[in-house]
């Protein structure tokens, strides 16, 4: 059964408050009847529905007919099997019918008539299991067979959705039918379940023990969440207690824990870190070796019951990953048979992660052995960071975490000259990588890569530079940089706040606190595009509070700037627009001008003030002809204006400014194709994709202006290119619909 839905509740015939109070009622009726233990009690659950007259029950059955949802059908089902009247029955069986062909079907299944019996009913036993071996992903599907009937011709099958890091028993259906029915609803649940996740899904044989064991642990999950399992599961309980939970019957549990055995090193190291922040403890611990000191000896359950009290003082939340490697081997200083080098290599591989987490302080963290020390703390958040490794070996072959490392806490036990001298030859590699490699090379993104990992073990060092020399302010510096390249904004802010605590009377204190006052307003930003506005809200009033603080000790125009765009952000345009009048007032620093004008224009433009907004962007290409984005904006608005030779004209030096920006091609040929020169459209698309030849959003511009010449072959040849980039993007949808109505 599912949540009442709305559906089409007229009731052509009878006593209209009557019926509409018996079509209500069908959720309670198909309630009575999953809990009914015979047919007699099913008739029960009937009764005010059969006492009324046959007008007005066959209106009724059409009104349930009406219902999309399966307590109609059971409703429809029971009345088919259950009431003498044989036209009655006839409408019940129609309604069925048409519920069948919007896909609603009865999940009820009538008891068995009794009478002499004429061929012996065999009562269920257990035929065939399968899972989808995808624990991994914190989730599974598990289907249960059991043969019944007269020669075992019949069989029940039960299908389970379990989720393990919230929702417990997620979803349930159950079916009864022939064998080879239900043989063939395996086959399409199979074919359906690969479909649905895009990709193969190994699915492979489990017992009747192993499938309970499974759902006692998404059970589990239910109590300690404190969320009832799936209503259609509550609904079929007692024959999933007599089945399966209170089953005496039970074949051999051979301890499978459903993993997929392919999983790389880090994929293992990944899902580990991954499951332990989401909660679901007991896939980590079967991600650990037979022998791993991280399972402390316990027995699984008890494991997985520590880190639920952990979890619930703790309030772990939105994990985030920085990099995740494997590990650099180290040279052997002594020497080994290249036989066993590479059996060691085989069978061992080391895998490392910097990764952060919101936390709560509670004794319980320093009692499990996997938790590592956070090296830097945001106290506003609760958020730590780590950094650790793991050293994974081949076990019944799959990889399995033998041991852990903590590499933060680690790092703060070395001498402050190895912390420099590691610190000296990070920044000697990443120099290396930017002298030896351009941007646009092909593989570049490898060294992106690793000028992130390495950054962000500077980051630790600095962490561990810092305990040792709290007074240090060149540390503090250090590590400010590199976070905010790495647009760590609440790290960064970690450090921020470090300068302003120790040197609050340094001459550069207004400045630090405008970086504070930046950071915290793309926090702001980050938990507005999360949709936590309360926080979001937080950090604002936070960023106000650090601008003008930083006013205070240094009025310069550049904080006001600031403090206007941060008002921009929030719609805030009057504030916004005093604060860049004062800023006006405090600076002649040419650069400065240009920003102020441009947010003014920025601040027109929204008011739909074109010629205020041209006039200020003509201002700020004065000043700085170079301005990003300054060619584009006064055409923008001189489109808008409709006036389109105009805005020809300065798409045209917006492309000649920024040949690398998509954007100034795709307005040009919007442009062109507004004003049917769809020669110049397609030449000025077609430059655009020399330079960007993954713009999905030019691949189906350049669709429109073969749709618009009569060529449907390109047109639907550059939308499939631009589907493929980027299917969800605006333009791209916009350009399918159109040619499917051409089509049309």
């Amino acid at each position: 059964m599912t949540a009442k839905k709305q559906g089409d509740s007229s009731v052509p015939h009878g006593d209209n408050a009557q019926l509409e109070h018996l079509l209500e009622q069908r959720h309670e009726i198909a309630e009575e009847l999953h809990n009914s233990t015979s047919r007699a009690q099913a008739e029960t659950a009937l009764a005010e529905l059969t006492s009324i007259d046959e007008a007005d029950q066959m209106a009724l059955l059409k009104a349930l007919a009406k219902q999309q949802d399966p307590d109609a059908a059971d409703v429809l089902l029971a009345i088919n099997e259950l009431t003498p009247n044989k036209a009655i029955r006839k409408e019940a069986r129609r309604g069925l019918i048409q519920l069948a062909g919007a896909k609603i079907y009865p999940s009820w299944t009538p008891e068995p008539e009794t009478g002499p019996a004429v061929a012996v009913t065999n009562p269920p036993r257990f035929w065939k299991g399968f899972v989808t071996e995808t624990r991994e992903e914190g989730e599974l599907e598990i289907v249960l067979c059991w043969e019944q009937g007269f020669e075992y011709s019949e069989a029940r099958l039960m299908a389970f959705m379990l989720d393990f890091w919230e929702e417990g028993v997620q979803n349930f259906t159950t079916e009864v039918g022939s064998k080879r029915h239900i043989d063939a609803r395996l086959g399409n649940t199979k074919v359906r379940y690969s479909k649905s996740v895009g990709r193969e899904i190994r699915i492979i044989d489990c017992t009747l023990a192993e499938g309970r064991r499974l759902i006692q642990e998404a059970l589990s999950i239910n109590t300690w969440r404190e969320k009832r399992p799936s209503k259609e599961y509550r609904h079929n309980l007692p024959t999933v207690q007599q089945l399966v939970l209170n089953a005496s019957d039970l074949d051999e549990d051979s301890g499978k824990t459903f993993i997929n055995p392919d999983l790389d090193p880090d994929e293992i190291v990944g899902n580990f870190i991954g499951a332990w922040t989401l909660g679901d403890f007991g896939l980590c611990f079967d991600l650990l070796a037979s022998d791993s000191p991280l399972s402390e000896g316990l027995s699984r359950d008890e494991w997985v019951d520590l880190r639920r009290k952990w979890a619930d003082e703790a309030h772990p939340a939105r994990y985030e990953p920085h990099f995740l490697r494997e590990r650099e081997r180290s040279q052997q200083s002594l020497w080994l048979p290249s036989s066993v080098l590479s059996d060691r290599v085989a069978t061992q591989r080391e895998i490392e992660i910097g990764w952060s987490l919101e936390l709560t302080d509670t004794p319980l963290s320093g009692t499990m052995p996997e938790m590592p020390m956070g090296t830097a703390v945001y106290k506003e958040t609760g958020r730590r960071w780590f950094w650790t490794s793991y050293t994974l070996v081949h076990e019944e072959d799959a990889w399995r975490i033998q041991r852990m490392k903590d590499e933060g806490a680690n790092a703060q036990s070395l001498p402050i000259a190895e912390l420099q001298q590691r610190l000296q030859t990070i920044d000697d590699r990443i120099r290396e990588i930017m002298e030896a490699h351009k941007p646009t090379e092909p593989g570049v993104e490898q060294y992106y890569e690793e000028i992130i990992w390495r950054t962000i073990q500077a980051l630790h060092y600095d962490d561990a530079l810092l305990v040792k020399l709290p007074l240090d302010r060149t540390i503090y510096d250090d590590a400010y940089s590199r976070a905010r390249g790495l647009q760590l904004s609440e790290r960064a802010i970690v450090y921020l706040e470090g300068i302003i605590q120790h040197f609050p009377k340094d001459h550069d204190i207004g400045n630090i606190l405008q970086h504070l006052g930046v950071s915290q307003a793309g926090l702001s930003g980050q938990y507005k595009q999360d949709n936590m506005d309360e926080l979001s809200e937080h950090f604002f009033e936070l960023a106000l509070e650090s601008l003008r603080k930083s006013i205070v000790v240094n009025n310069a125009a550049l904080a006001h700037i600031i403090l206007a765009e941060l008002f921009m952000t929030n719609n805030r345009e009057e504030e916004a627009v005093a604060e860049l009048q004062l800023a006006q007032s405090l600076t002649s620093d040419r650069d400065e001008e240009a920003q102020i004008e441009a947010d003014l224009a920025s601040i027109a433009m929204g008011h739909q003030n074109y010629d205020e907004a041209i006039a200020r962007f003509k201002r700020v290409a004065e000043i700085n002809p170079n301005y990003n984005g300054v060619w584009l904006n006064i055409g923008l608005a001189y489109r808008r204006q409709e006036k389109y030779d105009e805005a020809e004209t300065y798409y045209q030096r917006a492309v000649e400014a920024q040949p690398n920006d998509f954007v100034a091609y795709a307005e040009l040929g919007t442009l062109y194709i507004v004003k049917k020169q769809l020669d110049k459209a397609l030449e000025i698309v077609e430059q655009g994709l020399r330079y960007h030849p993954n713009s999905a959003h030019l691949h189906a511009l350049l669709a429109a202006i073969y749709s618009e010449n009569g060529d449907r072959r390109r047109a639907q040849s550059e939308l499939a290119e631009a589907e493929r980039i980027n299917p969800d993007l605006e333009v791209v949808q916009a350009m399918r619909e159109m040619l499917h109505t051409k089509r049309k």
